[in-house]
């Protein structure tokens, strides 16, 4: 069978393609929904149903931004992914992004704020400067001093997102198979035998190193989610606000009236396969210090939840989107800052695994660079 797939506002005919993809996270799902799309036959491996499981997709609110400071392909890359959720809102049937905006807080001699605001406006795109007044006035209750506000920012919640895309999946005559137990170039083998393949994607996010040379790590990051429901209405209006040189970050999920308050600096080494998933007191008493420092009113707030996830990220804090010397092609290093963009890097991994010409470069994202082998960056960009 063929079919006419657009490529890059281009259409090319293809021959039906039987692709597997290992590793149902939000990064394989988005895989498998661009495959099919196109065409091929999808088979989707992972241990757990779609939406649960150890995995770093799973939560309940991630952050949207388009704001990279002076680094315009990212920040054309999520513009990208905006547009890209706005087309999967249409095709799932339900909101997925609450457009909250980004506030990103900054300190004297910070300039990184500064320069994703310049950098945003010089390109055409929603930001501002706001004083301390400015934000009190728009959020009530809130404490900032100087910030630049991402207009286009907002909150994704994986569990919608994810339960939608397995429906969906499903109804596109996506194959869904349990745990790969080996996983090759062309082929994968799970309890029930080994299956051949025209091409295999691997985006199994901290269980990637099973099967490839990935140049990553595996980070253990502590999350708080604090109850927000004292803020009543002002909490669906409420902005995801971080900043950038402490590492802290808030996102509020008016859905469950929570607050999660985590750390974006990578922490100590560690993985999902049994960890406790502890939180220390003192990384509590740290998250409780940055919101209340923002939301005063919430200082004494009751903790709902503490959690551990995983961050895979390599050493320069980019994606690796490529395919290894034997054929696989990669998906990796999302952790910190990937989920926004997981509709755009879902459809360019299943241009590669098609051997189509990928719509956005992604030289900078290769297995062979000379920067995953260098110094970890501090920041998760």
């Amino acid at each position: 069978m063929t079919r006419m797939v657009d490529n890059h506002l281009r259409l090319v005919k293809i021959e039906q393609t039987e692709v597997a993809v290992v590793g149902g996270g939000i990064m394989g799902a988005m895989t498998a929904a661009h495959l099919a799309e196109m065409g091929a036959k999808v088979t989707l491996y992972d241990p757990h149903p779609m939406g649960t499981g150890p995995g770093a997709s799973i939560d309940t609110g991630r952050s949207f931004r388009v704001h990279y400071g002076e680094d315009r392909a990212l920040v054309s890359m999520a513009v990208r992914s905006r547009g890209l959720w706005k087309q999967w809102e249409q095709k799932l049937g339900r909101p997925l992004l609450h457009e909250t905006g980004k506030l990103l807080l900054e300190e004297q001699g910070d300039r990184h704020a500064f320069e994703s605001w310049k950098t945003l406006r010089q390109m055409g795109l929603r930001a501002d400067r706001l004083s301390h007044g400015m934000v009190s006035q728009e959020w009530p209750g809130m404490k900032a001093g100087a910030a630049t506000v991402d207009r286009m920012g907002g909150v994704l919640d994986p569990q919608v997102i994810l339960g939608a895309l397995h429906v969906w999946l499903k109804q596109q005559d996506v194959s869904f198979r349990g745990e790969a137990l080996d996983v090759g170039p062309k082929a994968v083998t799970d309890g029930q035998g080994q299956r051949q393949f025209d091409a295999v994607v691997l985006t199994a996010g901290a269980w990637s190193r099973r099967w490839a040379d990935v140049p990553m790590e595996v980070t253990r990051q502590e999350l708080v989610y604090f109850d927000a429901s004292a803020l009543g209405a002002r909490l669906d209006r409420l902005p995801v606000f971080s900043h950038m040189e402490s590492g802290f970050y808030a996102i509020p999920t008016a859905a469950d009236g929570r607050i999660k308050v985590a750390n974006h600096h990578p922490g100590k080494a560690g993985h999902p396969d049994g960890d406790d998933r502890k939180v220390s007191p003192e990384f509590e008493q740290r998250a409780r210090a940055f919101l209340a420092a923002h939301l005063p009113e919430l200082k004494d707030a009751a903790v709902l939840r503490q959690y551990v996830c995983f961050y895979s990220g390599t050493a320069d804090r980019d994606f690796i989107l490529d395919r290894t010397d034997s054929g696989m092609v990669i998906g990796a290093g999302f952790s910190g800052h990937g989920f926004k963009f997981a509709p755009l890097i879902g459809r360019l991994l299943a241009q590669q695994a098609l051997g189509l010409t990928p719509e956005v470069d992604i030289e900078r994202f290769g297995l062979k660079r000379p920067s995953l082998r260098g110094v970890s960056t501090k920041l998760a960009v």
